[in-house]
């Protein structure tokens, strides 16, 4: 190599070292690297907390499951009263119309 191959050699090494110099500050440390990981769960953790979340679930639908199913029986109880009420209303309604027809036609033979 003559002497400007070998200066042009150097320039540019010393331009790439340059931009490493200036992107070595930003880049993570052993020390940064294992801050961050500290906090991170492990998948038995993830795992563990999964199945507590989901035993929670189970409960809470286990709990709900009864209340729909009360709140169901409440509901057939009323209904079965309200067809009952209203059968016997029916039913009052109709000797009521009896009635009144017997005083219709009393009152039309006068």
């Amino acid at each position: 190599m003559d002497g400007r191959t070998m200066e042009e050699v150097l320039d540019n090494l010393n331009r790439r070292v340059d931009r490493i110099e200036q992107i070595l500050p930003t880049l993570a440390t052993k020390d940064d690297l294992r801050k961050a990981i500290a906090p991170l769960a492990t998948k038995e953790e993830v795992r563990a907390e999964g199945e507590r979340t989901r035993a929670h679930f189970d409960a809470v639908a286990e709990r709900l499951e009864e209340q729909i199913r009360l709140l169901a029986e409440g509901l057939l109880s009323l209904t079965r009263q309200f067809e009952e009420f209203k059968a016997e209303t029916n039913a009052r309604f109709a000797e009521m119309d009896r009635r009144l027809a017997r005083l219709e036609a009393r009152y039309a033979e006068r």
